[in-house]
């Protein structure tokens, strides 16, 4: 693995980061571990790879998955809203049982 990016650059709509090797246009995605806390958000590996250029990253979890999985929650639910401190599930609940857009 080369460099290390923080788990907080995904904090985006898309929840990708561009690749960081010079002249690749590779999206870097988060990869879910298969494990998930007690309310079924789920938690994602330490690294990442691009599809493109098959380099390898590691991922510093600068944020926890819980608050990173709510927050592009939140943003993908509110686009263009600007994002609040804090993001809880019950603030993406509505009236629907399953939350957020159709």
């Amino acid at each position: 693995m080369s460099d290390t990016i923080p788990k907080s650059k995904f904090v985006n709509p898309d929840a990708r980061v561009r690749c960081l090797t010079p002249e690749c246009w590779g999206d870097l995605v988060l990869f879910p571990s298969g494990k998930t806390d007690q309310d079924g958000i789920p938690e994602f590996a330490n690294a990442t790879l691009c599809p493109l250029c098959m380099t390898g990253f590691d991922l510093d979890p600068d944020i926890t998955d819980r608050d990173l999985f709510l927050r592009v929650s939140w943003m993908r639910a509110n686009p263009g809203e600007p994002l609040p401190d804090e993001v809880r599930p019950e603030d993406l609940a509505g009236d629907d049982a399953g939350g957020g857009q159709p």
